[in-house]
C-alpha cells in the first residue's frame, strides 16, 4: 500500500468517523484550546475509546479507566489533536483514545507546560502536571501496530487536584504562576493554513521605586517579590549601604509602588539623588561608570569549585523556573554553594533578577561572600558590578558575556564563566577557582 494510497483511506476513514461520532468532538479548529474528546479503557495496554463526556474524580483520575489510581502521579494522560493529526498525515488511522490518552486536546502545545503547572478544564475540573511523556511499553497497542507511539514524547500526565464533568468542548485555561504569567490569544499561520492559539507569557509591569519621598525610578519588571527588587535595586546604585540603613518599605502591588525611607534620607537626598535624576528619569545604565569602578574593592576569595561542580549547578538552574518552561519569556538568577540553589529567582529583566536575589539576600541576612552567582542572562558590565560590589567570587551564565564585562571581571577579581553547556564552558577570568578532573 503506498503512502499516498493510505493517506487517502485514512483521510475518508478520519472524515467518516468525524460524521457518525455524535460530536464526540468538535473539528472547528478556529477555536480556542479545549478538550476534543475524553477517553477511557477498562483495560490497560490498550486504545481508548473516545465519549463525549466523563467524570474526573479527585486524587485518583477518569472514573471508569484502567489508569486511575490514587497510589501514582499519572492520574490522567493529555494528548493533542494536532500531534494525532501529524501520524494521520502520515498514513496511520488513528484518533482519539488511540493513543491511550483520557484528554485529547486542542490549540495547546502540551510537551512544552512545565511540571507543577495548573490547568482548568470548564468550570470545576483542576489538574497539576506531573510528567512530561513516558517510557512507552511493549504492550502498547498502537505501537505494536505501526511501529511509532508519539505518547512518549508529545502526551503529558496530571493529577487531579480538583474533580468533575468533563465534556468535549470544554474551554481549557492555563492557571497563572503566582500573578507572574497570563494567558494571550492569537492566530498561528503555519504552511497547511492558519489557526488560534492561546499561550502563557510572561506578566509585564511598571514598578516605580520611591526613596524617602522622592521618585527615583520606574522600572518594567515581573509583578513578583518586588521589596526584593528594589532592595536590591538600591543597594546595586549604591544608593542603601546596608539593612541597618532601612526605616521602612511598603509595598503596594495594586499600584505597582515600592516607598523605601532610610534612616538618613534627608543627607541621602541632598548629597546624591540630584546626581542620580536625569531629564529622562533614571538611566539604567548610571550604575556604570570609570570611577565607580575604580573605587570598589578587588574581590578576595579562596573559594575553588570543579567544572563537574558548575555544569551540575547549572543544569538544576536551568530545571528550576517553571515560569520559564511554560513562557520562554524571563531571565532567572542564583545565589549558589559549591553543590546547590541557595536563592532563585526570576523576571522579564536580567538586570532585575539579580537584584531581587540580591535584595533577597539583604533583607532575610544571607551572606553572598564566597558564594556562586548563576544567572541566564548575558554577562555585561552592569552585571558584573552588581556582583563585585556584593563580594561575589563567581559568577556563572549560560550565554555569553561582553567585552567590557571581562575587563571589569578581570580588574576586579571576579571569575567570569559564560557560555555553559552541559560539561562545557568558557572560563575568561581568574581561572585559578575552577578545577578539572573533579577537583
Amino acid at each position: 500500500m503506498s503512502c499516498l494510497w493510505r493517506w487517502a483511506f485514512a483521510s475518508r476513514w478520519y472524515s467518516t468517523w468525524l460524521i457518525s461520532s455524535e460530536n464526540v468532538y468538535n473539528t472547528n479548529y478556529s477555536s480556542m484550546a479545549k478538550v476534543i474528546a475524553v477517553c477511557k479503557s477498562r483495560k490497560k495496554g490498550t486504545r481508548k475509546k473516545a465519549m463525549a463526556k466523563g467524570i474526573l474524580e479527585e486524587d485518583y483520575g477518569l472514573v471508569g479507566d484502567a489508569h486511575a489510581d490514587c497510589c501514582t502521579h499519572r492520574q490522567v494522560s493529555l494528548l493533542a489533536i494536532e500531534s494525532i493529526d501529524r501520524m494521520r498525515r502520515m498514513g496511520f488511522e488513528v484518533g482519539p483514545g488511540d493513543f491511550a490518552e483520557n484528554i485529547t486536546t486542542q490549540g495547546m502545545e502540551l510537551p512544552s507546560l512545565p511540571v507543577g503547572t495548573k490547568i482548568c478544564i470548564g468550570k470545576d475540573v483542576r489538574l497539576e502536571v506531573t510528567q512530561i511523556g513516558k517510557e512507552c511499553h511493549s504492550g502498547c497497542a498502537i505501537r505494536q501496530e505501526t511501529g511509532k507511539c508519539i505518547m512518549p514524547r508529545e502526551g503529558i500526565f496530571a493529577r487531579v487536584i480538583r474533580g468533575g464533568c468533563v465534556r468535549a468542548g470544554d474551554r481549557i485555561e492555563i492557571g497563572k504562576m503566582d500573578n507572574k504569567t497570563e494567558n494571550v490569544s492569537g492566530l498561528k499561520f503555519t504552511e497547511e493554513g492558519s489557526k488560534c492559539f492561546e499561550h502563557v507569557v510572561a506578566r509585564e509591569s511598571p514598578l516605580t521605586i520611591i526613596l524617602n519621598n522622592r521618585k527615583l525610578v520606574t522600572l518594567f519588571c515581573s509583578p513578583a517579590n518586588l521589596s526584593y527588587l528594589a532592595v536590591g535595586f538600591l543597594f546595586s546604585e549604591g544608593l542603601l549601604k546596608s539593612k541597618e540603613g532601612i526605616r521602612s518599605i511598603m509595598v503596594d502591588d495594586r499600584q505597582g509602588v515600592v516607598r523605601v525611607e532610610t534612616e538618613t534620607g534627608e543627607q541621602l537626598a541632598r548629597d546624591v539623588l540630584p546626581e542620580k535624576i536625569t531629564t529622562s528619569g533614571f538611566t539604567k545604565g548610571a550604575s556604570f561608570d570609570s570611577t565607580a569602578a575604580q573605587t570598589l574593592p578587588k574581590v578576595a576569595s579562596k573559594l575553588k569549585v570543579s567544572a563537574l561542580e558548575v555544569s551540575a549547578l547549572m543544569n538544576k538552574f536551568q530545571h528550576r523556573s517553571q515560569v520559564y518552561r511554560a513562557t520562554r519569556g524571563v531571565h532567572s538568577a542564583a545565589l549558589c554553594d559549591k553543590r546547590d540553589i541557595l536563592v532563585f529567582n526570576e523576571d522579564i529583566g536580567r538586570h532585575n533578577a539579580i537584584d531581587k536575589i540580591f535584595g533577597q539576600c539583604v533583607l532575610n541576612d544571607l551572606t553572598t561572600d564566597g558564594r556562586i552567582i548563576i544567572t541566564s542572562g548575558r554577562i555585561s558590565s552592569e552585571i558584573l558590578l552588581k556582583v563585585a560590589r556584593r563580594n561575589v567570587p563567581i559568577i556563572v551564565s549560560k550565554s555569553v558575556p561582553t567585552s567590557l564585562g571581562v575587563r571589569l571581571a578581570a580588574d576586579l577579581g571576579v571569575t567570569l564563566v559564560g557560555f555553559v553547556r552541559g560539561k562545557r564552558m568558557n572560563v575568561y577570568t581568574h581561572a585559578g577557582r575552577i578545577g578539572t578532573n573533579g577537583k
